[in-house]
C-alpha cells in the first residue's frame, strides 16, 4: 500500500479513534468542579480520571494480544463499541461512585483504541514511512490531550458536564464507520489466546494501591502512617508476584520478555517520563491560571494553546524528519532537554513573571515533548518486529498511561500536601465550588495568601517535573540506534 493510499483508507479512521481515547484522559480537567458541585465527592473527583488510566493501562496489552491473534480491525471495532457503551453510561450516571465506574469501563475501551490505531499504522505502513505517520499519531494525540480541556470547559459552560461524554456517542460512530473501510488483513498468528486474567488482576491491584498512596498520602493519611506502609507492601507485592507470573504465562498482560529488549525496555521508560510531564501540566496548569492568576474557566483552557500549537508542530517536523534522514536517537534527548529547561525556569521564576512569560515557557515544554514520541514509536515497532508489533506496540500505550497515571498522581499529592493548611483548604474548596464568582468575592489578604501558597506549591511542582524530564533526556542517550533493514 502506496503512502497516499494509507493515508486515505487507514489514517482516518484510526485517527478519529485516537482522539477520542486521548481527549477522553483531559477533556474532564475544566469540568470536575461541576461534576463536584453536582454529584459531590470532591476528595475522590481525582479518581474519575485515574480509574480511566489504570483500565487503559490494564487494557492496552491486552489488546495488542488480541489484535496480533483475531485482527487489528475487528478488534478496533469492539473497543470502540464499548467506549461508546460505557461514555453513554458516564453521561446518565446519576451518583459519583456510578460515574466512576462507568470511567473505568471507558478506560478498557480506550486503552484498545489506543494500541489498535498505532499497530494499525504499522500493519499497513512501511517502516520508513513511520517516522511521518508516527508524527501524525503524536500531533493527533497531543492536539487531543491538550485541547481536551479546552472542549471540556465550553461543553460545561454552555451545555453540561454530562455533554463532555455524550458527544462521545456520535464521534464514536464516526469511527466505526471510518474504520470499516480500512482494508483487513489476516492476522499473523491464529493459535488459541489465552487470557491473563491472573496477571491483569494483580497489575490492577498493586496499581490501585500504589497510585491511591500517591495520591492521599501527606492529606487524606501521613506518609509514615501504617496504614500508608501497608499499602505500598501491599503494591511492592503485587507487583513481585506479577514478575513471577508474568514469567510463566503464555500471554502475558505485561510484556516481560521486552523488557530484555533495550531499544523497547528503555524507550517505553522514556515514554513514562514523557506521560508524566505532558499529562500533569495539561491538568494542573489550568487550575493554577484560575485560582492563582484569576482567570475564568474558559479563559484557563484557550491558554493551553501554546503548548497544544508547539507540541502538534513539532512532532509534525519531528517524524518528517525520522523519514528523510533516518536520525531517530537525538530528538528525545533535545526534546525531554528543552522541556527541563522550560520547567526549571518555571520553578525559578513563577511567583514573579508574568503570565505571558509562563505561556512561552509552556510552548517550550510542548515543543520539546512534541520531539519524543515519533522516534520512540519508530523505535519500539523496528525492535519488535512484524510479530510482535500489536504486543510492542501495545507497551507504548501502556507506558503513556502508566506515566500520565502517576504523573497525576505525584503532583496532586504535592499540591494537596502543599496546600494542606485548614483554613486554606476551606478557602480552595470555596473556590473551586464557586467558580469565578467566588474567586471575585475575596478580600485583598485572601487573595495574598492563595497566591502565595500556590506560587510555593506549584515552585516544587515544575521541580518535580523537571527532575523527571531530566530522567527521561538520559534514558533516551541509553536507546540503541534502530536497526533499518530489520523486517517490521
Amino acid at each position: 500500500m502506496t503512502s497516499r493510499d494509507a493515508f486515505l483508507r487507514v489514517f482516518p479512521g484510526v485517527m478519529v479513534a485516537m482522539f477520542l481515547a486521548a481527549a477522553d484522559q483531559t477533556i474532564l480537567a475544566s469540568a470536575l468542579p461541576t461534576i463536584a458541585s453536582s454529584l459531590g465527592g470532591l476528595a475522590d473527583l481525582s479518581w474519575v480520571i485515574v480509574g480511566y488510566l489504570i483500565a487503559a493501562t490494564v487494557a492496552a496489552p491486552l489488546y495488542g494480544h488480541l489484535g496480533d491473534r483475531f485482527g487489528r480491525r475487528r478488534m478496533l471495532l469492539g473497543a470502540l463499541a464499548l467506549f461508546t457503551v460505557a461514555s453513554a453510561a458516564c453521561a446518565l450516571a446519576q451518583t459519583l461512585l456510578a460515574l466512576i465506574i462507568a470511567r473505568t469501563v471507558q478506560g478498557l475501551g480506550g486503552g484498545g483504541l489506543m494500541t489498535l490505531a498505532q499497530a494499525l499504522i504499522g500493519e499497513h505502513v512501511s517502516p520508513r514511512e513511520r517516522g511521518r505517520f508516527s508524527g501524525y499519531f503524536a500531533t493527533v494525540f497531543a492536539l487531543a490531550s491538550t485541547s481536551g480541556p479546552i472542549l471540556g470547559a465550553y461543553l460545561t459552560e454552555h451545555v453540561s458536564w454530562r455533554a463532555v461524554f455524550a458527544i462521545n456517542l456520535p464521534l464514536g460512530l464516526l469511527a466505526a464507520t471510518l474504520a470499516l473501510r480500512m482494508p483487513h488483513a489476516a492476522p499473523p498468528q491464529r493459535e488459541r489466546f489465552q487470557p491473563d486474567i491472573v496477571g491483569a488482576m494483580l497489575f490492577c491491584s498493586a496499581t490501585v494501591a500504589f497510585l491511591f498512596t500517591l495520591s492521599s498520602a501527606g492529606h487524606r493519611f501521613a506518609w509514615t502512617s501504617p496504614f500508608a506502609f501497608l499499602l505500598l507492601g501491599g503494591a511492592v507485592a503485587g507487583y513481585a508476584l506479577l514478575a513471577i507470573w508474568e514469567r510463566r504465562a503464555a500471554e502475558p498482560v505485561i510484556p516481560v520478555r521486552f523488557l530484555a529488549v533495550p531499544a523497547i525496555a528503555r524507550s517505553d521508560a522514556v515514554v513514562v517520563c514523557f506521560a508524566a510531564a505532558l499529562f500533569s501540566t495539561v491538568l494542573y496548569l489550568p487550575l493554577y491560571l484560575q485560582l492563582g492568576r484569576g482567570l475564568r474557566i474558559g479563559q484557563s483552557g484557550m491558554l493551553l494553546l501554546p503548548i497544544t500549537l508547539s507540541a502538534v508542530a513539532t512532532s509534525t517536523v519531528v517524524g518528517q524528519l525520522i523519514t528523510r534522514t533516518g536520525r531517530v536517537k537525538v530528538f528525545p534527548q533535545v526534546g525531554l532537554g528543552l522541556a527541563t529547561l522550560a520547567f526549571s525556569s518555571l520553578a525559578a521564576s513563577i511567583a514573579i513573571a508574568p503570565t505571558t512569560v509562563l505561556l512561552v515557557m509552556t510552548a517550550l515544554v510542548g515543543v520539546g515533548l512534541g520531539m519524543v514520541m515519533p522516534p520512540t514509536q519508530v523505535s519500539v515497532q523496528l525492535a519488535a518486529g512484524r510479530e510482535s508489533l500489536g504486543a510492542a506496540t501495545a507497551s507504548i500505550s501502556l507506558s503513556r498511561s502508566i506515566g500520565g497515571a502517576l504523573g497525576v498522581a505525584l503532583t496532586g499529592s504535592v499540591l494537596f500536601a502543599a496546600l494542606g493548611d485548614a483554613a486554606l483548604s476551606a478557602l480552595l474548596r470555596e473556590l473551586i465550588e464557586g467558580g469565578g464568582a467566588a474567586i471575585g468575592r475575596l478580600s485583598a489578604q485572601q487573595r495574598g495568601l492563595l497566591a502565595a501558597h500556590l506560587d510555593a506549591a506549584y515552585r516544587i511542582v515544575f521541580a518535580i517535573l523537571a527532575l523527571i524530564t531530566t530522567v527521561g533526556a538520559l534514558l533516551a542517550s541509553t536507546v540503541p540506534k534502530p536497526d533499518w533493514d530489520r523486517r517490521a
